[in-house]
């Protein structure tokens, strides 16, 4: 049994979209030498906690698509990082009418985990950083997440 918990915010406030963040990437391989331009559109950063039989994952989760070009495919990835990781780490990837490449539960790094390239994990890190969600993520360096604010019930006095 899994039970997923995310951070929302009660329906009585008005809720903070992140909106969607664009940008060209271009990378170079590092064997080849092969550079290659995509563009990445980021949906959601957001903190994620998932209970499992393994334990519990806790830790950020995102959501973002990759195009590699204005003919071809865009394809959807959900990645995670959990706490005390140093990257990011493709958790599904999915194009659209419904071909999955790859299919793992939010945070599962059981057989071989797929690192996200670093161009990429940045510009999530970066997002991560403007969303106020993380202290620590430097590349390399263990994540750290801000602390959570707990919501404080006035007692009421009147007897």
């Amino acid at each position: 049994m899994t039970v997923k918990t995310r951070n929302h915010r009660s329906a009585s406030r008005k809720t903070e979209t992140m909106q969607p963040v664009s940008e060209i990437v271009t990378t170079t391989h590092p064997r080849s030498g092969l550079r290659t331009s995509y563009r990445v559109t980021v949906s959601a950063v957001e903190r994620a906690e998932v209970v499992s039989e393994s334990g519990v994952a806790v830790g950020l989760a995102a959501r973002l698509t990759i195009q590699d070009g204005p003919g071809r495919r865009p394809v959807t990835i959900m990645a995670s990082r959990l706490i005390g990781e140093g990257d990011w780490y493709t958790d599904a990837m999915t194009e659209r009418g419904g071909r999955v490449h790859r299919s793992r539960g939010f945070g599962n790094r059981q057989g071989s985990p797929r690192r996200l390239l670093s161009d990429v994990a940045d510009m999530l890190t970066i997002c991560a950083y403007d969303a106020r969600l993380i202290e620590q993520g430097e590349p390399g360096q263990p994540l750290k997440l801000t602390k959570v604010r707990a919501k404080r019930k006035k007692a009421a006095t009147q007897a």
